[in-house]
């Protein structure tokens, strides 16, 4: 489907919208009514430079978003019900912190972070060479010498 450069500008805009304040990904926003294919979105991107940077701010306004909702979920307690049933019976109910459930999500936003955004929230850190390709001024040079075994008789 074509699109009319008004129409692009402004489904772009409540795309990017929706990835920087609510934390949406691409694939859910585009199944919206209204919205365009994942391929006519990602043709935008490739044919509009703008576009490309607006789509990486909204990305990392999302980013941090997610790393502050993580920092929330960890300092704040989430209340649940447990029942505990014995041979079809409901003996016990027991209303305490979800603590497993927290973890989960914590663990779950660490992950798509180290994805989303690797250099900022990946596991690895480049602490010698800030990013940049490491040259040595010549390669490193390993000799092999084989050493038979002593004979054993």
């Amino acid at each position: 489907m074509s699109y009319p450069k008004k129409k692009v500008e402004s489904i772009f805009e409540k795309i990017i919208t929706e990835i920087a304040e609510n934390n949406r990904s691409v694939r859910s926003i585009l199944k919206d009514e209204g919205m365009p294919s994942m391929r006519t979105f990602f043709k935008w991107l490739k044919e509009d430079e703008e576009k490309v940077k607006q789509y990486e701010i909204s990305c990392e306004i999302r980013a941090a978003s997610l790393f502050d909702e993580m920092m929330d979920i960890a300092y704040n307690t989430e209340n649940g019900t447990t029942e505990k049933i014995i041979d079809g019976e409901r003996k016990e109910i027991i209303t305490s912190d979800m603590l497993g459930h927290r973890r989960l999500k914590i663990d779950t936003i660490k992950w798509a972070l180290s994805k989303m955004m690797p250099k900022k929230y990946g596991d690895k850190l480049d602490v010698t060479s800030k990013g940049d390709k490491l040259e040595s001024e010549s390669p490193t040079v390993i000799n092999f010498k084989y050493v038979p075994p002593p004979d054993e008789e």
